[in-house]
């Protein structure tokens, strides 16, 4: 794979050009112990060592409302609609680009979700190693910590004022030359590249599941009936801030909205979660997960199995964002899995 060194000094007259072709995207600190990514400007200092986005990139493909369909309400006539700019995502963690890659073959199964293909083939990604590891992250023993595709470019920060930037497609070499060529790295700053690696992702195991990861769905399925989900669940709050951080969960809803001259309308879809109460209503008032147990326990099912039997990765990939958002403190992962694995331990 072909790698460049880039410096920093540079980055500025790259950054200017990539944001004269397209939205460009930066990691940036917020509020205190607060990251996000928001639009680049040269006012903006990115956070090169941040953990964790409080927001996970998902929304650049998938937004919380999205409109599919205009229609004329007189003439009977319906257009679809296209919404996909052309836009640069720089400094993507490895869970989140494991997340990404996820959704891409969620999405791309059975019938294509044009939509977010469209928005999906416009997007440059840019990934980043991370420097720190969340206090409420677990990616390193989900098996998230690497990712080998889904990347245009992949950035690893081997120096206060050095990168190494391994190529991941010709659409990323070509915009990471755009201002001219650049130095191919060395074998030493190669050799500091995968160092970094090691580090990060020893740090990143430290904290994480007691057992190997890919055990998580046989748990689930001898757990069906444990007395964790009511325990937990008498506590949850229905809010749905979990799922709705989540950079993986994807369900949705679809509504239509008449104009106010009630001539034409609009068909959008608006982000859903199986933890909220009205999620599994349906017609004559029935709800199918009326309880909250019955939607805790799917939650965790769904991240750790369902998924899992699809497509032979876990629906979680590590990152913690539920963790943070759960204000009743319940919806971590990590500690649900790892309780479940200790009871079964004691009862052996």
């Amino acid at each position: 794979m072909t790698a460049y060194t880039v410096y920093m000094e540079q980055l500025g007259p790259l950054l200017a050009e990539w944001s004269r072709r397209m939205g460009v995207f930066v990691p940036v600190q917020i509020q205190e112990a607060l990251y996000d990514f928001v639009p680049w400007s040269e006012h903006e200092e990115i956070a090169w060592d941040y953990d964790v986005a409080y927001n996970s990139i998902k929304r650049h493909f998938f937004p919380p409302r999205e409109n599919l369909i205009r229609f004329d309400a007189a003439a009977c006539t319906a257009t679809p609609v296209f919404e996909a700019p052309d836009q640069l995502l720089f400094g993507v963690h490895p869970y989140d680009l494991k997340a990404v890659n996820q959704l891409d073959q969620i999405m791309e199964g059975g019938a294509p979700d044009q939509n977010y293909m469209r928005r999906r083939e416009k997007t440059v990604i840019f990934a980043l190693q991370p420097q720190r590891v969340a206090a409420t992250a677990f990616w390193g023993s989900m098996g998230s910590g690497h990712v080998d595709i889904g990347f245009d470019l992949f950035w690893t920060k081997i120096s206060p004022n050095a990168f190494y930037v391994e190529v991941g497609s010709p659409r990323g070499e070509e915009l990471l030359l755009a201002c001219g060529d650049l130095p191919e790295a060395t074998l030493a700053e190669r050799e500091a590249a995968r160092r970094e690696r090691t580090r990060i992702l020893a740090e990143a195991r430290g904290q994480g599941l007691k057992y190997p990861w890919e055990e998580t769905p046989r748990l689930l399925a001898r757990n069906w009936d444990s007395k964790l989900w009511r325990h937990k669940a008498r506590r949850c709050l229905s809010c749905g801030s979990c799922v709705l951080v989540c950079p993986t969960c994807y369900c949705f809803e679809v509504r239509e909205e008449m104009d106010v001259d009630m001539k034409g309308g609009t068909r959008f879809r608006e982000w859903d979660g199986c933890m909220l109460p009205s999620f599994a209503l349906v017609a004559g008032d029935h709800n199918f997960r009326g309880q909250a147990l019955e939607r805790y326990r799917h939650r965790y099912f769904r991240k750790g199995k369902y998924i899992y039997d699809k497509i032979g990765e876990l629906g979680c990939v590590g990152c913690g964002r539920c963790v943070r958002a759960c204000t009743a403190g319940i919806a971590n992962p990590m500690a649900v899995y790892n309780e479940l694995w200790e009871a079964e331990q004691h009862e052996s």
